[in-house]
């Protein structure tokens, strides 16, 4: 599968120093995928946070749209 981002999440992976290693790790092996509409979330627990990373699937290619980190551990791993 081709993974492909938008110039505003290269911004922000980099603004938050956010690897793409991770943001693929995440894509590939997921602790938990959300479906809203037709944007996903999926969430990886990294030590005591979770990065989650939201994307748009078009066929075989991923558009991956933003990323960030989060405390929130039981709001998105429940």
């Amino acid at each position: 599968m081709k993974i492909r981002y938008t110039l505003h999440a290269l911004e922000r992976i980099k603004q938050r120093g956010i690897y793409k290693e991770l943001v693929e790790e995440c894509l590939e092996n997921p602790d938990r995928t959300l479906l809203e509409e037709d944007t996903y979330r999926c969430i990886k627990k990294i030590n005591d946070r979770v990065l989650v990373v939201i994307y748009r699937k078009d066929n075989d290619t991923i558009l991956v749209i933003t990323a960030f980190v989060s405390t929130k551990t039981h709001k998105y791993l429940r």
